[in-house]
């Protein structure tokens, strides 16, 4: 029993000075948590533009550190890049909100636009396409008969790859050299249970006028697309012209033929769509209205032109219209020039050889009927046939 209690008292004396060292021994101080200030945006940012030394800032709220590692710390490092998203003035701007520009839209010269088009794997160097080479892009058509012979063109030259893609969107990259040796060492993606997907889609960055030309052929022709490594420019033949060719206004016919059988008609002026008739307008009017009454068999669509000239003879209005059945039609009329003041104007209605005219004048500060007046024409109320 006395050796037990002497083992006991022992046991708790080496505990005791175990305590003592261990409490004795050097601590080692705790860490603290830094905050820093972050970049913010001093306004409202938009995205996909590019941000000048007023639109940003140094935040007065802190953040720890070891978040501060997703987010700007210096205006200077932002200014300059392109906005990925609308940055909220306040809002602390975070590595992914803005990014130089070539990693926003393939490259820096925002002159440049960027257009992709696909291309048959074949077609394209056996898929040895990358970003950064030069190539020249073709547009043929196959052979379909003797009255579609086939044929091929020079699209655009010398165009600069951005990026290359899969026909499913996904980046291409080189697969393991066991691979390469398998399928021949060939450009193609990783796809889905181990099988490969080749390259199919080109972007190209060139400017809008050769971009037009590109979306010209394989979009509006539908011409295939055929892709090269492009030599030196010197060695390259000429570019074939695709502009999309601009509509030629087309000459008014001398006189236009009647449709109808037999004609009544008509004509006056009015300052609103199916308004009453008007025969004086306050001089600040810029735009009339003639009010047009056919009646004529068989119905249908009818050719007429009407014109309009001021008192000196002088032609401030010709416009071709197609009056859409027999009854009345109203037809804006807006000057080339602004009417002028204090001025009589006679607006003349052909239709084929018969001709009704009416007179009407620009004159001081006159008011104009809100309501009222007869909608229905006759000759006697300012219209005339000949």
């Amino acid at each position: 029993m006395r050796n037990r209690r002497t083992f006991l008292l022992l046991l708790a004396a080496i505990l005791a000075v175990a305590a003592v060292l261990v409490n004795l021994r050097p601590r080692e101080p705790l860490k603290t948590i830094d905050l820093v200030p972050v970049v913010v945006a001093s306004q409202d940012i938009g995205p996909y533009s590019i941000i000048s030394s007023g639109q940003v800032t140094l935040g007065s709220t802190k953040i720890p550190e070891t978040l501060a590692a997703d987010y700007y710390k210096e205006p200077d490092e932002v200014v300059g890049f392109m906005t990925t998203r609308f940055i909220k003035a306040g809002q602390q701007v975070s590595l992914e909100d803005a990014k130089p520009i070539e990693k926003v839209r393939y490259v820096e010269d925002m002159k440049l636009e960027i257009v992709s088009f696909p291309a048959i794997f074949s077609e394209m160097v056996a898929g040895q396409v990358k970003p950064g080479h030069k190539i020249n892009v073709y547009g043929y058509e196959p052979e379909t008969g003797k009255d579609r012979p086939g044929e091929a063109i020079l699209v655009a030259s010398n165009v600069w790859v951005v990026d290359v893609r899969t026909a499913t969107g996904e980046e291409v990259e080189e697969e393991a050299e066991q691979t390469q040796q398998e399928v021949g060492g060939l450009f193609t993606a990783p796809g889905v249970g181990g099988f490969s997907q080749p390259a199919s889609v080109v972007a190209v960055a060139a400017s809008p006028e050769v971009v037009q030309d590109i979306i010209y052929a394989f979009g509006a022709k539908g011409y295939e697309a055929w892709v090269t490594l492009a030599p030196s420019p010197e060695n390259i033949p000429p570019v074939a012209t695709l502009a999309t060719p601009t509509p030629q206004p087309q000459e008014t016919p001398a006189a236009i033929e009647p449709r109808p059988a037999s004609l009544v008609g008509a004509i006056y002026m009015s300052d609103r769509d199916g308004g009453p008739k008007v025969d004086v307008f306050p001089n600040n009017t810029s735009v009339v209205w003639a009010i047009v009454n056919l009646q004529y068999s068989p119905d249908g669509p009818v050719a007429i032109r009407i014109a309009v000239h001021d008192q000196g003879g002088t032609l401030v209005f010709e416009g071709d219209f197609t009056h859409p059945r027999s009854g009345q039609e109203s037809y804006l009329i807006v000057p080339v020039k602004a009417f002028t003041p204090d001025t009589a104007y006679e607006t003349t209605l052909y239709v084929g050889d018969k001709s009704f005219s009416v007179e009407w004048e620009l004159s001081g500060n006159s008011i104009l009927p809100k309501t009222g007046g007869d909608p229905s024409v006759t000759e006697d109320e300012g219209s005339s046939g000949d």
